[in-house]
């Protein structure tokens, strides 16, 4: 069985949890098996990165501020989000 023969069969309806090396099961826990084959089809051997949930939040409260901001409630919008005037004002003006 040679090279191509790999490629043509379709290994992966027959892949199980104990056919991968035990450092990736954390995250076969996580998203399940089909989605770490998936995983790692995209990726097809090269290393990716993955933001930190902080910053994927940021970004959320960003554009929620912003979606929120009326011309005149930068003051609740800093209390609403835990954050200082000159923060929200900072928001806003990088929109602009």
């Amino acid at each position: 069985m040679g090279y191509i023969d790999l490629i043509t069969i379709d290994y992966t309806k027959h892949t199980n949890i104990n056919d991968v090396p035990e450092k990736y099961k954390p995250i076969i826990d996580l998203i399940g098996l089909d989605n770490f084959i998936k995983l790692c089809m995209f990726a097809n051997g090269d290393e990716l990165y993955f933001p930190m949930y902080d910053s994927i939040l940021r970004n959320t409260r960003k554009r929620l501020i912003l979606q929120e901001y009326n011309g005149y409630n930068m003051s609740e919008l800093s209390k609403k989000y835990n954050l200082s005037y000159n923060q929200i004002r900072t928001i806003i003006k990088s929109q602009n």
